[in-house]
């Protein structure tokens, strides 16, 4: 009987780690992008005056290397999930590798009888350590709190969203990455005799080939005046997979939710640091 070396659960926090160390990644990658380089706007206006605003792509090639990077964010952090199962069967069976090594993880399930199916293939697995999993499952209710801002969110649907990107780009393809118009306004600026009766602004999208961002009107337009628009819009870097989420916001829930996974097993376990 071999007992553990390693401090257990360190594996997770080794890789929460590199999962931030990505995330920076993406940070510095997405910083160094001048958005008047890689999108262009073209405006279109009808005889009536009324019109749209499009904004299209001219320099995609910074997806690729961002997807790889937001990969290897998701491979991380589900692994992490993973180890806690794992070390905790160190720890109840006294050895590691532990019984059954290859059928440790944690399963995430969106109903309690998926659960059910889902734990039965690990066999050997300790009840104490199956209601560990269990308590965060997505219909499990369970909620974390930011130990600084205060704010509270769901951990369940979290872990669910990381599950099933991580398993997309495991799998089937690289998760869609795109940036979304999330704030801001167009000017338009119109010559003597004309005014803007209005100009709606579209949020929530993902810019594609060419993606129309905002309506408007100018009265008594004519053809052959001078028009000046002035796009002034806040770009945020946004995960085009169901549900669609700003990845600032859901790469540190993610993050979050799996720390307190961690610290729930620790904690059951008098793992102190």
């Amino acid at each position: 009987m071999i007992g553990i070396v390693r401090l257990p659960f360190n594996t997770c926090w080794d890789r929460v780690a590199r999962a931030e160390a990505h995330r920076r990644a993406l940070t510095e990658i997405w910083n160094g992008l001048d958005t008047d380089q890689i999108y262009t706007s073209i405006p279109k206006i009808n005889d009536d005056g009324t019109g749209e605003f499009f904004i299209a792509p001219v320099k995609a090639d910074w997806v690729l290397p961002f997807s790889l990077q937001f990969g290897e964010f998701l491979y991380h952090l589900r692994g992490a999930m993973d180890s806690c199962v794992y070390d905790a069967a160190c720890l109840k069976f006294g050895q590691d590798p532990p019984p059954d090594e290859q059928k440790w993880n944690f399963p995430v399930c969106a109903s309690r009888s998926e659960f059910i199916d889902a734990v039965r293939r690990m066999k050997k697995l300790p009840n104490d350590v199956r209601c560990l999993i269990e308590s965060v499952q997505p219909y499990s209710g369970a909620t974390g709190t930011h130990s600084k801002e205060r704010w509270e969110w769901d951990i369940g649907p979290v872990l669910a969203i990381l599950h099933d990107w991580a398993r997309i780009d495991r799998h089937r393809r690289l998760n869609i990455v795109g940036t979304t118009p999330t704030e801001g306004n167009l000017r338009i600026d119109v010559s003597r005799g004309m005014t803007l009766e209005y100009c709606h602004f579209r949020t929530g999208i993902v810019l594609e080939s060419e993606s129309k961002i905002a309506d408007f009107k100018i009265a008594n337009y004519r053809r052959d005046a001078e028009l000046h628009f002035q796009p002034k819009f806040v770009f945020n870097i946004t995960v085009d997979e169901p549900p669609r989420s700003l990845l600032q916001d859901v790469s540190m829930a993610m993050i979050l939710s799996v720390q307190v996974v961690r610290q729930i097993f620790e904690k059951h376990f008098g793992i102190t640091r």
